[in-house]
Formats: structure tokens, C-alpha cells, sequence
């Protein structure tokens, strides 16, 4: 009898063993399947199937303090690779609202929430801005112009063209004031001016294509009278003027004290430049974007199609470059 119950321990204790190796191999198995390259099913969040990883990443998220309700937006909005590769080194306390602005770039995340701890603009704008690359302080970060966008190369504080920049010149002539433009520009000035004369407006350009040298010696004298940081506020450095791509004029004066902006000829300028394809470069209320004072007297010619966009817009050319990426 107690060699009977001797082999039915010995079955027992193999069966056991069997059972403990068979579910030894499977949790190996399961273990080996379950990793950041496969979509291995681990659990089931309001009827979704997400894989490990994932859930792991939704701990090292709360870990960082977000809640769970900010969580489930998360994983909404980014992707599994997004979360990964850029949310889980530090929590970024307004990163749902800089997700909600269409220029959202994830690369610029930091650079979101730095400039938006720093102002006083909110996430969308604070999106747009950085887009923009107002992030940085005016002349650091700058960059060669691209020279083949022709009439809508964007010249500022930002980027800037060489010395040896061709202008395609060609001078406005008698009756259109001093200067040259580019063909192109100068073409479409004279038939804006010959429009304007058919209402009553008389418009004239007073400052058109400077070379390098000459803004060189603009800026400089400036600077020698004022300081170069009242200077930059109302002139550009060699290079960043946009009077250097001949795409450039200053209409009837460029003087603040003339209150060109209260004139007919500002107002026609406004209601009707952007048909000629120029645009009033530097509005009063965007000088934070542009970085110079409210210049009335200041159109760039950017040709009918880009010119008419910006007017409908109501923005800077900086803006309107991100807002069409």
C-alpha cells in the first residue's frame, strides 16, 4: 500500500513539474514576442488593444506628472514613436495646447514651452512665433537668404543676402522718382503709380535699390548717431535690408515726422497696393515680428498672386511663410 501511494506521489510531482516547465516556456515565449517592434496585445483600454510598450510609456508619463486625464489626451494626439522619442525626458506643462495649433512641430517642443514661460502669448501663438523663429534674439541665428525664390525671397533680421546679390535692376524713369527696382518690380510700380494718378493720388518712390555698401554706410551713420540699439529699430544691417534685393521702395517720404500715414496716399496705398502685387511691409502692430517701427512709407513687391494673399490675410510675410508650409 505504501509503494502504491509512493508512485501516485511520484506521478503527481512529474505532472507538477510538467506544468511548472510548460508555463516557465511560456512566459519566456510571451516575453521575447512582447517588445518595441511588435504589437503584442497586453491589455484593453476602453475597447483599444495597446501594446506593452505603450502601457509602459503611459507610466513613465504619469511617473512625470502628468494626469491621467492628460494621459488619454496623449495618447490621442501623438504617436507611439512621438511619445518615446520626445515626452519622456521631461513634462511639458502646456504641451496639449501647443498640439492644438496646426504648426505644430515636435522637434521645437522645448523651444515652445521656453518662449512661452517667457511671454505672455498664448500656446498657439507662442507655436507660431517659434515657427517663425522669434524664439531668438534679432541677428543671433541668422541664415543665407534663398536667392532662388526670386520676388519672394524673405529677407530680415534673420537672413540675410551677400554682398554680390543681383538685383536685376532697372530704373523707374521720369515721373516715378528716384531710383531703381528689379524689372519685374519696377514694371508694376510704374502702373501702380499711373493708376494712382487717375484718382487724384500722386506717389512717387523716394528711396529704392541701395547697394551693400551704400546700407553699410546708411547703418553705420545711424548707429554713430543713435546707438546701434535705437538704430536697429528702424534700420537694417548690410545684407538684412530688403532695399538691397531692389524689391524694396519707400513711397513719397521715409520720415516719421510726415505722418505719411494720415494722408490719402497711405490709404489708397492700403486699399489698393497689393493689386500692383506690393504690400506695406512693416504694420504698426507687428514690429515684434519684423523688428522695426511702424514704417508707412515702406512696400515690398512681392508680384499680384502672394500680394493679394497677404493683404486678405492681414499678415507679416514672416507668418504667412509658416501659416502655407
Amino acid at each position: 500500500m505504501e509503494k502504491t501511494n509512493n508512485k501516485y506521489y511520484l506521478i503527481i510531482i512529474i505532472l507538477l513539474a510538467f506544468i511548472l516547465v510548460y508555463l516557465t516556456m511560456m512566459t519566456i515565449k510571451e516575453e521575447k514576442e512582447i517588445g518595441p517592434e511588435n504589437t503584442t496585445t497586453v491589455i484593453v483600454n476602453d475597447g483599444k488593444q495597446i501594446t506593452n510598450d505603450e502601457y509602459e510609456y503611459k507610466e513613465d508619463l504619469l511617473q512625470l506628472g502628468y494626469s491621467v486625464n492628460e494621459v488619454e489626451k496623449i495618447e490621442k494626439l501623438f504617436t507611439k514613436d512621438e511619445v518615446k522619442n520626445s515626452l519622456l525626458n521631461e513634462k511639458y506643462k502646456n504641451l496639449i495646447g501647443f498640439k492644438e495649433s496646426e504648426y505644430f512641430d515636435i522637434d521645437n517642443l522645448s523651444r515652445y514651452q521656453k518662449y512661452f514661460d517667457k511671454n505672455e502669448y498664448n500656446e498657439k501663438e507662442a507655436v507660431l512665433y517659434v515657427e517663425i523663429g522669434l524664439d531668438y534674439e534679432f541677428y543671433t541665428n541668422t541664415n543665407p537668404s534663398k536667392v532662388e525664390d526670386g520676388k519672394l525671397i524673405l529677407v530680415n533680421k534673420y537672413n540675410y543676402i551677400s554682398e554680390n546679390y543681383d538685383a536685376d535692376l532697372e530704373k523707374l524713369g521720369d515721373g516715378y522718382g528716384k531710383g531703381s527696382l528689379n524689372k519685374e518690380a519696377a514694371g508694376y510700380f510704374r502702373q501702380m503709380v499711373d493708376a494712382a494718378k487717375e484718382d487724384g493720388i500722386t506717389l512717387k518712390s523716394v528711396s529704392a535699390y541701395r547697394s551693400y555698401s551704400s546700407q553699410k554706410n546708411i547703418y553705420n551713420n545711424y548707429v554713430k548717431r543713435d546707438g546701434q540699439t535705437k538704430a536697429d529699430t528702424y534700420s537694417a544691417r548690410p545684407g538684412h535690408s530688403e532695399h538691397n534685393t531692389g524689391l524694396a521702395v519707400d513711397i513719397n517720404t521715409a520720415s516719421t515726422s510726415k505722418h505719411f500715414e494720415n494722408t490719402k496716399e497711405y490709404e489708397w496705398l492700403i486699399n489698393n497696393s497689393y493689386k500692383y502685387g506690393f504690400i506695406l511691409r512693416y504694420p504698426e502692430d507687428k514690429m515684434f515680428i519684423t523688428g522695426y517701427k511702424f514704417e508707412p512709407w515702406h512696400y515690398r513687391y512681392f508680384g499680384i498672386e502672394t500680394a493679394t494673399k497677404l493683404h486678405e490675410m492681414n499678415v507679416t510675410y514672416e507668418e504667412y511663410l509658416v501659416m502655407i508650409r
